[in-house]
């Protein structure tokens, strides 16, 4: 059995070494605590696309733009290319000549996607929507939903709350187009983009719930009944007090929201990114997050979507890396704080000894005085 001395010696030979290890493998693991912060933090800013950008060897973008070329996909080679020089960088020189060689505009699959959205609602492409949105900023689109819907409301059939929401939303926005000479339109795009998703039941089932649920829970029955009556002879012009009535303010809000951020994703790649979007986004929340990052990328969010994909929401598989990230920081911290905490009670101890002995009198002098 070791002595008391022994034992002493061994507690602190160990208390050493563990303060030793927490240091080390915080200093290890703790400088990339400032990136996991500002990845957690700005979360919602389009880091995570970002963080995840950097990761893509330069290789694969002419890998992703050569196979662009070869099938035919125009928009996403020049996107591609567009986020390769905003990320400065190089792509094969025999790449860009090709992408430089396309035609600014595909006749024909312009008309082709026009004749689709005539036939059966369905677009995707800028010619496709054109028919959309034409029939909505007449005001013809959304006062036809909103007859249909209401009508199906009064007399007690299934309602699809989500296209009564966006209509009666869509028909205050065409009022606002005209008013602004067409500064309103993206947020007017955004809101016929929606309505004809949902129409189309490709809104993804999550989103389509949350919307609906606000929706249906703040309806004015009265407002519904009197907005109906005044659509069917088209009298957009007094509508505006019912359809102001018609749903909660905060429920409308989310709807204007919501249109207003594919709006944003339209402005910046067109119907092909707010569909992508569109396919990508399970809530609101993730549908604000697409309209900030397109914000970001500009012409290259339709490469930053082929590259990285749900990524640009998805923490996933980044939170190991992360919490180990963190908690590197807070051994680091640990291993700091144990070994100032050491060493200011070491350095108190000697402090206090040398005091101590300073105090005490001299042999020698305590004889002289003796004598004396």
């Amino acid at each position: 059995m070791p002595s008391g001395g022994t034992a002493i010696y061994l507690i602190r030979a160990i208390w050493r070494s563990v303060v030793s290890t927490v240091f080390v493998i915080g200093l290890l693991l703790s400088p990339n605590v400032y990136l996991a912060a500002k990845v957690l933090g700005h979360a919602g800013e389009g880091v995570l696309a970002e963080y995840r950008l950097q990761q893509i060897p330069p290789a694969r973008y002419d890998a992703e733009i050569r196979t662009a070329l070869d099938s035919g996909d125009g928009d996403l080679a020049r996107s591609l290319l567009a986020l390769a020089d905003a990320r400065k960088i190089a792509v094969a020189p025999e790449l860009t000549a090709r992408i430089a060689a396309l035609p600014a505009v595909d006749l024909g699959n312009v008309l082709r996607q026009g004749w689709s959205c005539v036939v059966d609602g369905d677009f995707d492409s800028e010619g496709g929507f054109a028919c959309v949105v034409a029939t909505d900023v007449t005001g013809i689109g959304d006062v036809r939903d909103l007859v249909g819907q209401g009508t199906n409301y009064v007399t007690g059939h299934p309602v699809n709350y989500f296209t009564l929401g966006v209509a009666s939303v869509g028909l205050g926005l065409t009022v606002a187009t005209v008013a602004s000479v067409g500064t309103a339109m993206p947020l007017r795009a955004g809101a016929s983009f929606v309505k004809a998703m949902s129409k189309l039941g490709k809104i993804p089932p999550r989103l389509a719930g949350e919307l609906s649920l606000a929706l249906g829970r703040s309806l004015d029955k009265a407002a519904l009944a009197e907005a109906v009556d005044l659509a069917r002879g088209f009298r957009i012009g007094e509508m505006q007090r019912p359809l102001a009535r018609l749903f909660n303010p905060r429920a409308a809000a989310v709807v204007t929201e919501l249109a207003g951020d594919f709006g944003t994703i339209g402005k910046v790649g067109g119907v092909r990114a707010m569909k992508l979007s569109m396919q990508t986004a399970d809530s609101v929340r993730d549908v604000k997050l697409l309209a900030r990052t397109a914000e970001r990328y500009k012409g290259g969010y339709l490469g930053v979507m082929k590259l990285v994909g749900r990524g640009v929401l998805r923490l996933g598989d980044l939170l190991l890396t992360l919490t180990g990230w963190i908690v590197g920081a807070a051994l680091w911290l640990a291993g700091v704080a144990l070994f100032i905490t050491k060493t200011t009670g070491r350095t108190a101890r000697f402090v206090v000894r040398a005091i101590m002995r300073a105090r005490r009198p001299r042999p020698g002098r305590a004889i002289r005085v003796a004598v004396a």
